[in-house]
């Protein structure tokens, strides 16, 4: 005849729902008639009983460290996320300065055989090869103060001025030079960013004269 306990002995499980992710206390069972085993299991409830505020401050300080940690974890990786990010900038804008100077170099030594192919027209045939452009940005600044107070009004404004690129040659050129009028020799200074060395006193053939010579150079 099998022999019983005088109490029920309750689940650990149930009687402390925070060790309900430990399987050897969940998955343990006394056997029927092991009156030894159920006697050890009360008092193991009631050790645990007592201990059970400790064991829930012990977990939630395990929670909030967890916590802290995986906050602390994130932090690290988006850190690391926005380094990666700036180096990657810098980066890129290395290689955008490497290509700008490339390009400029490229440019400047084009233009040494231009010069000198300008330098060989004769003055009566005026025909000249653009130069390219080796200056970046646009030269709005320098054409506002080689210009003569009455002829300002000839200047685009800034938002209307389309930025060359390093390298390139005007769309308007025009190879005549005696053509040019104070629009023109404008419109030069703003595409190449260079004034030429033209003040604003200098009158016509003084502005085509010195664009001539920087033509040649």
């Amino acid at each position: 005849m099998a022999l019983t306990y005088p109490i029920a002995v309750r689940p650990l499980a149930d009687t402390f729902p925070e060790l309900a992710q430990i399987p050897t206390l969940v998955n343990h069972r006394i056997n029927e008639g092991d009156e030894n085993a159920a006697h050890s299991a009360e008092m193991t409830v009631h050790e645990l009983e007592t201990l059970r505020p400790a064991v829930a401050g012990i977990l939630d300080a395990a929670g909030t460290v967890g916590g802290d940690n995986i906050l602390a974890n994130l932090d690290e990786i988006r850190r690391t996320g926005n380094d990666n990010r700036a180096t990657l900038q810098q980066i890129q804008e290395s290689i955008q300065q490497q290509h700008a100077t490339l390009q400029r170099n490229e440019a400047m030594i084009a233009n040494i055989r231009l010069a000198n192919q300008n330098n060989m027209v004769p003055h009566d045939r005026d025909n000249y090869t653009p130069l390219q452009k080796t200056t970046i940005g646009h030269g709005h600044g320098l054409a506002m103060q080689a210009s003569r107070p009455d002829n300002v009004n000839l200047i685009p404004p800034i938002a209307a001025i389309q930025v060359a690129e390093v390298g390139t040659c005007p769309a308007f050129w025009n190879p005549v030079a005696d053509g040019y009028t104070m629009r023109t020799i404008s419109q030069l200074i703003i595409f190449y960013n260079n004034d030429f060395g033209i003040q604003p006193a200098d009158n016509m053939d003084v502005r085509k004269s010195k664009f001539r010579r920087w033509l040649c150079s």
